[in-house]
């Protein structure tokens, strides 16, 4: 079966930030990853700007729409991304389910700036038969997945000491790091504020903190965005070092090896293992894993439950703040 998949928002994330990239290297936008998966046909899209609606149509040869009522009602279609701004995700997802059935329902992140209105949002497409999912996009990168597997059969050790250098906002970008260690060590156990920071655009904190999860403590520090984008994280275990450079871009295991030079030392290996990643084309593995859920198979892509989580815990931080 191939669904159809209707976008709601034409800004980076939707279809600007790959426009003039090469489409056989890099998919970084759900314009993208939808034209080109094989299980899925881009039926549309939505945005008020008239210029951007244009580009859509140029580009992408499916039409564009002002509003969600007369895109829907026009495409009936099976998916929805949502890649509006944070603000208004919860009005975009309700206004989706007034005018429409689809079966699924992909949100950018974060769900929403506020926990009530995300429960909202939630809800509704539980009591409508929607899935709902949230594109932390790093959790559908091949490497990620890798990651995963080494930590369940304890090819690395625990418990993990590390660091996440995140920029941008807690809400708006130190999540995705918060929900990746979520699904990397599972729950939250607690966290302890060291300082508040700044609000990034006025809304969003920067705080520095330290997270507890049951296998171990990551210490989140945060970057300007303004100066350069900067998102790390380093994770030390007893049997070595993982180092998840440049966003999920370049990924580096090192594990523990003997010194030959220092007799009863022991050191990380300086030559290391490359972690085989694909995030140039991030959004295309995200559109796979939909894919695979929608078919009731196993899949590697965050739910609105697990969305929930990660903000419950981003929301309890602000409160401390």
């Amino acid at each position: 079966m191939t669904f159809t998949a209707l976008i709601i928002g034409l800004g980076q994330i939707g279809m600007g930030y790959d426009l003039n990239l090469d489409p056989e290297v890099y998919v970084l936008t759900h314009a993208r990853a939808f034209q080109r998966h094989p299980e899925f046909r881009l039926a549309g899209g939505v945005d008020p700007d008239h210029a951007r609606r244009r580009v859509f149509e140029a580009h992408y040869g499916a039409p564009a729409y002002v509003d969600i009522a007369s895109a829907m009602s026009a495409l009936q279609p099976n998916v929805v991304l949502v890649a509006t701004p944070t603000a208004i995700h919860g009005q975009t997802v309700q206004a989706v389910l007034r005018a429409g059935q689809p079966a699924a329902i992909l949100c950018e992140k974060p769900l929403s700036f506020e926990i009530g209105e995300a429960r909202d949002m939630v809800d509704a497409c539980a009591e409508r038969g929607c899935s709902l999912y949230v594109n932390y996009m790093r959790r559908s990168d091949h490497g990620v997945i890798e990651i995963k597997h080494r930590l369940s059969k304890g090819q690395i050790g625990g418990p993990v000491k590390g660091v996440v250098w995140y920029s941008k906002g807690l809400f708006n970008n130190g999540s995705h790091f918060l929900n990746l260690l979520q699904y990397w060590f599972g729950d939250v156990t607690g966290f302890r504020i060291f300082e508040p920071g700044r609000l990034w655009d006025g809304l969003d904190p920067e705080p520095d903190l330290a997270i507890s999860f049951a296998h171990g403590t990551v210490y989140f520090l945060s970057a300007h965005e303004e100066d350069f984008s900067h998102y790390t994280i380093e994770l030390v275990a007893p049997n070595g070092r993982l180092r998840y450079e440049q966003g999920g871009g370049e990924i580096l295991w090192q594990g523990r090896i003997e010194d030959t030079t220092c007799d009863g030392y022991t050191i990380l290996d300086a030559a290391g293992e490359t972690i085989k990643s694909d995030f140039a084309r991030v959004q295309w593995h995200v559109a796979d894993q939909l894919a695979a859920s929608l078919h009731g198979r196993q899949a590697q892509i965050c739910t609105g439950t697990e969305a929930m989580q990660t903000l419950e815990i981003l929301a309890e931080i602000r409160s401390k703040l």
